[in-house]
């Protein structure tokens, strides 16, 4: 049971599936198993008969042509890492390989059989679309000579309301080689379109052959095929250039009644990675435009990178320091994770307000006096604190924020207690979520919420919430694990007699490390800031915390750097 559980971690953690609903996971688990290989070795040659797809969980490989003549040596054609797939033709043709598979560090993977590839379909239909198209892809791009076999891909800008329309693809666009150095061109077929921006081409003819044809010539040249669509565009090419794409991002609103995509199915609809649709007018009202266009940029062209957040009470303060450095540096996140304490530091980095926001908040919290001021007792009840105190203070400077307002994306952990479910908060008001996250059972009384459902501490399912990234299709992770090891020496709480605090905090810290260092190894770059001599209480030693993360982080600023700055 501990190996499927595993297994359904992983599947979870992958772009391809992750749109899948659970039970369906559980079946992809159930169908491939997991692979280990050192660095150099080969795992299939060209002209093999091993008709299976890889998933990469860690490490990357490299694929080589076979030579082309007497003398001549391996072509190398592509560098794949973590999240990305191989052995695509093979499985849905089962033609013999083409190429030859062989790892550059050591790696892990996912692998599904053509026999057990079979049997799935028969459980999950829909997912035989999206593994053709995946097919097609390669096979156009094969034949015209490209290299890029797995990466190209066709995306349909649908515009329901045409507000934006003669400039949303081509800022794409730009953006999309800025943050990614990928190759972009946006297609027009026998309608309007903006034929003054330099990545824009257009044609005078509209039928199916032709723009299939003309679509496979650019394979072999860019990485995104941006196709548009308006509410002028005849209906039968809009099904067309609709049906032609791998993702339709469909910009609607409330001003207008027109959804151009009224014919794509409910279950197309409802999967992540072939559709999504935005309320542009929103954005655009909000003054929230350069955010999108970034944002949607880097999410197309695969390189968002997201910080993990830990708990660990007052020793995960040395997040601060991590986040003050990284600010410093400029390097923004796209996304954030946070459980716990790291839900509180989430808050204030995704909200803005970061390092220079946080230090009035810890100044309330820096002495042993001023700590008591935050003590609500709560007996007979649910939990020894209240907690009312600790949220009042904690209004004061995240207020009315909501999810939907803040600049970075933000996901933070909670549990279920009657089910003991992980719950991922990402909508309605950050402090709700804050306040949730943050109650450790046994210590604050369980935030009651609006569904009729009880949450408690999110460090509970997921100390280390990586998870909440991957699902999300963040590749490039950074993770903070503030938790302290059983080698680490931690203080007691005697001098407070207070021992159950002691209890219950380290009693849940002691399971929560081995969990989080098990989700560590999903991440880019991991950090353990770990104070020596201190425990989870001393919310008065903030500036030593801080100071802490600062040194770590500068340790790692080059490895951190090369994340964020990667270009695939």
């Amino acid at each position: 049971m501990k190996d499927l559980e595993g297994k359904i971690h992983l599947v979870s953690s992958l772009p391809l599936f992750r749109s899948l609903s659970k039970k369906e996971k559980t079946w992809v688990a159930e169908s491939v198993h997991i692979v280990e290989r050192e660095r150099d070795e080969i795992l299939f040659s060209a002209g093999d008969g091993d008709r299976s797809l890889f998933l990469i969980l860690s490490g990357g490989i490299k694929l080589f042509l076979p030579k082309k003549g007497e003398g001549k040596r391996e072509e190398e054609v592509q560098y794949l890492k973590k999240g990305e797939y191989f052995g695509i033709q093979a499985l849905l043709t089962g033609e013999k390989h083409n190429h030859t598979a062989v790892t550059v560090s050591e790696s892990r993977f996912l692998v599904l059989s053509q026999n057990e590839f079979q049997k799935l379909i028969q459980k999950i239909p829909y997912l035989s679309i999206t593994f053709s198209k995946m097919l097609t892809k390669s096979l156009r791009s094969e034949l015209l000579g490209g290299k890029e076999y797995f990466r190209n891909s066709v995306v349909c800008l649908v515009h329901s309301d045409p507000i934006i329309k003669d400039r949303f693809a081509t800022e794409l666009v730009e953006k999309i080689e800025l943050e990614s150095g990928k190759k972009s061109v946006i297609l027009h077929f026998s309608q309007n379109g903006n034929g003054t921006s330099p990545h824009s081409k257009s044609y005078k003819f509209k039928d199916a052959e032709r723009i299939k044809e003309t679509l496979g010539k650019h394979y072999a040249s860019h990485s995104f095929i941006f196709l548009e669509v308006f509410p002028e565009t005849e209906n039968e090419l809009k099904h067309l250039l609709i049906d032609e794409a791998d993702h339709i991002e469909n910009l609607v609103s409330k001003h207008t009644d027109s959804n151009l995509c009224d014919s794509i199915t409910k279950d197309s609809r409802e999967n992540e990675i072939l559709y999504h649709e935005t309320n542009i007018r929103d954005i655009l009202d909000h003054g929230k435009w350069e955010i999108f266009i970034r944002r949607k940029a880097r999410e197309l062209s695969g390189v968002e990178m997201g910080v993990a957040l830990g708990g660990g009470a007052a020793l995960g303060l040395a997040q601060v320091g991590i986040m003050k450095v990284m600010e410093e540096e400029g390097i923004i996140p796209d996304m954030i994770a946070g459980t716990s304490i790291g839900a509180i530091i989430g808050a204030f980095w995704a909200s803005g307000l970061g390092y220079k926001g946080i230090l009035p908040l810890l100044g309330e919290i820096d002495s042993l006096f001023k700590m008591f001021k935050l003590v609500d007792l709560s007996f007979p009840g649910q939990g020894l604190l209240h907690g009312k105190h600790v949220r009042t203070l904690l209004e004061k400077y995240l207020g009315d924020l909501y999810f939907e307002d803040l600049p970075i994306k933000l996901r933070l952990i909670s549990c279920d207690i009657s089910t003991r479910q992980e719950i991922v908060l990402s909508e309605g008001k950050v402090l709700d979520a804050v306040m949730a996250s943050i109650s450790i059972p046994g210590v604050f009384v369980p935030q009651p919420q609006e569904n009729g459902k009880t949450y408690v501490d999110g460090g509970i399912v997921n100390p280390l919430p990586v998870s909440a990234l991957t699902q999300e299709g963040i590749q490039k992770i950074i993770a903070i694990n503030s938790m302290p090891s059983s080698k680490d020496e931690m203080k007691t709480n005697k001098m407070l007699n207070l021992n159950v605090f002691d209890i219950i905090v380290n009693s849940l810290y002691s399971l929560q490390y081995r969990i989080g260092k098990y989700s560590a190894q999903e991440a880019d770059v991991y950090l353990n800031p770990i104070l020596p001599n201190s425990n989870w209480f001393e919310f008065w030693r903030s500036k030593e915390f801080i100071e802490l993360g600062e040194t770590v982080t500068r340790s790692s600023l080059e490895e951190i750097k090369q994340l964020f700055s990667e270009k695939t």
